[in-house]
């Protein structure tokens, strides 16, 4: 679908650094009064690739953590590059997931996998809070279950893609958490529902959609008095790349964690390896933070991925993103560079969607 605004919109577009290209097809308003803040979360993926972009990102949340406290980093999905935990280390054979298809059978312990300490927790020692590291609360994404190609590792496709999503949920660090393919975590006001979004493209590995559904609806149930954010790899809608993505298959299986979700604030989201800000056709925001580490410079954002959606915000910048949340269900998503500049932001009010504003000082 072609975007009426495009025209219009470019005559807005700004280089904020070097080739960064930015799209607010809206105006902002005036930038919000200063509140209290009882929780306060990091958003970023496609984050684990060893790249100068990554070193920059990463030393960006560091700053961030440094200028306010930080209580927990999500990181939806491509954890490590380019294909995941390797699945042929001694004893990654023996990884298998319990009755519930989800969580690691007990006892097992991994083998040890040098991708994880260099490609993604090492970079993140600047995150700090009180001098500890602060959890990094993570997803799969595509490229952690990669079992194509290059990332054929000389076994069944099934085989390996469920072994790396198995080895993904085994690892454990102070950095790396991954209760399991799908999650939940209750922070204070918040409940953040964590899915395994590569079953949105197909059934892999043996798992299944209509687990991930029945999971979702369970998981949901408090969403109706309690502030709700799902957490995916893949977004429900975007305006980048990956929008071909989005098949009638697609679109019916986001519609139906819609469906059981039911009153969520936000998807947030990456695998658009930009910056985005959107309003889905139901009205939920979806906020796409998977600059982290691999730059796709070119997009222009001129199409979305299905009519309805409404795009607030997009930019090729490197960066990531600060979700906020304060009291009486408010809360505020600012989207920040690689200098530490905030690009663009958003504030929410009791349960509202969250309207773009001026950022503040």
């Amino acid at each position: 679908m072609r975007l009426a605004f495009v025209a219009a919109a470019l005559l807005a577009a700004s280089c904020t650094r070097g080739s960064d290209f930015v799209l607010r097809p809206e105006p902002l308003g005036p930038a919000p009064a200063p509140s209290p803040v009882v929780f306060r979360a990091l958003h970023v993926a496609d984050f684990g690739d060893d790249t100068r972009q990554q070193a920059t990102v990463a030393g960006a949340m560091a700053a961030a953590s440094r200028a306010a406290p930080v209580d927990l980093v999500l990181h939806p999905g491509d954890n490590v590059y380019e294909c995941g935990p390797d699945p042929i280390l001694p004893g990654a054979e023996k990884c298998a997931f319990g009755p519930d298809r989800n969580q690691v059978e007990a006892g097992y312990v991994p083998p040890v996998d040098p991708a994880f300490e260099k490609l993604f927790e090492k970079p993140l020692a600047g995150v700090l809070r009180d001098g500890k590291p602060v959890p990094v609360l993570l997803t799969l994404g595509n490229h952690d279950v990669a079992a194509l190609g290059t990332c054929a590792s000389g076994g069944e496709a099934r085989v390996i893609a469920r072994r790396r999503a198995c080895l993904s949920v085994a690892h454990r660090s102070p950095r790396w958490s991954m209760p399991g393919r799908h999650w939940v975590e209750d922070r204070g006001p918040v409940r953040f529902i964590g899915i395994d979004s590569n079953l949105l493209k197909r059934d892999y590995g043996d798992f299944s959609f209509e687990d991930e559904v029945a999971f979702v609806t369970e998981a949901a149930r408090p969403c109706k008095e309690r502030l709700c954010f799902i957490v995916a790899h893949h977004p429900s809608f975007s305006a980048g790349e990956h929008r071909s993505d989005a098949t009638p298959e697609y679109l019916d299986r986001v519609k139906r964690i819609e469906e059981a979700a039911g009153p969520i604030a936000a998807w947030l989201a990456g695998h658009e390896h930009q910056l985005e800000h959107l309003r889905s056709p139901s009205g939920y925001d979806v906020l796409i933070s998977g600059n982290g580490s691999r730059a796709r410079t070119g997009e222009r954002f001129k199409t979305l991925s299905a009519p309805g959606a409404r795009l607030l915000f997009a930019s090729t910048a490197a960066g990531f993103g600060v979700l906020e949340i304060g009291s009486g269900g408010n809360w505020s998503y600012r989207f920040v560079d690689g200098s530490g500049k905030s690009l663009q932001c958003c504030t929410a009010v009791a349960r509202g969607p969250c309207r773009p504003v001026t950022c503040p000082p």
